[in-house]
């Protein structure tokens, strides 16, 4: 069995929301809602942590009456949320870390990690199609090889006891990380392993993500 962490500490300032981008509502339910059934729907997930922002945590509540299910109040970081998610479960020796406003995650994505999962620590990636460069203004200064990069996506997979030991770390070494798979590899030095996701599984960052979702949802 595993958990699951569900961050949603996002803002709306670039869809010009004024609110929490995972509280917008696409088809009658709001993203975050729409994230955590993705997880419900999988009978291997016994316990899932909604990390809310603590403005949004009394709002966020009241969505959710599985009892698989529990919210709790973030921190003021993504990593100090994480964390706090992290001392948080108390049923599994596996966990999924995954972004509320990304809606989407696929159940074959979900599968391919749990499999790689034995290997350590496990992410989500998409190739680029298109080409890469380093610009300064507006100005090419060399291209990327194209083949070599790729794109993070969560969800992310650990070893609860190696996640809690290497966020330990961090906060004791004062380092801050974007994402959870950079502070795995750096606090334990140990290699992550990349499964390929499916492009469905996007981000809500901007209006034309609204659209999208709209017809993937």
């Amino acid at each position: 069995m595993y958990s699951a962490i569900i961050l949603g500490g996002g803002t709306g300032e670039r869809l010009g929301l004024g609110y929490n981008k995972v509280l917008y509502k696409v088809k009658g339910k709001t993203v975050i809602e729409h994230a955590v059934q993705k997880f419900l729907d999988d009978k291997e997930f016994n316990e899932i942590i909604v990390v809310m922002n603590r403005n949004d945590y009394d709002q966020t509540k009241v969505l959710f009456n599985d009892q698989r299910v529990r919210v709790i109040k973030g921190g003021q970081t993504r990593q100090e949320s994480v964390y706090l998610g992290l001392k948080d479960i108390q049923l599994n020796d596996f966990v999924f870390i995954h972004d509320g406003a990304r809606p989407n995650p696929s159940s074959k994505s979900i599968d391919s990690l749990k499999e790689k999962l034995v290997l350590g620590g496990v992410t989500l990636f998409t190739p680029v199609k298109d080409s890469v460069i380093y610009r300064s203004h507006s100005e090419i200064e060399s291209y990327l090889e194209r083949e070599k990069i790729g794109l993070i996506k969560t969800p992310q997979a650990f070893d609860l006891k190696e996640i809690l030991l290497a966020y330990q770390k961090a906060q004791a070494n004062g380092h801050h990380y974007k994402d959870d798979a950079s502070l795995y590899m750096r606090e334990l030095e140990k290699d992550i392993q990349l499964v390929q996701d499916v492009e469905t599984n996007i981000k809500l960052t901007t209006k034309f993500d609204m659209i999208l979702l709209e017809e993937l949802l």
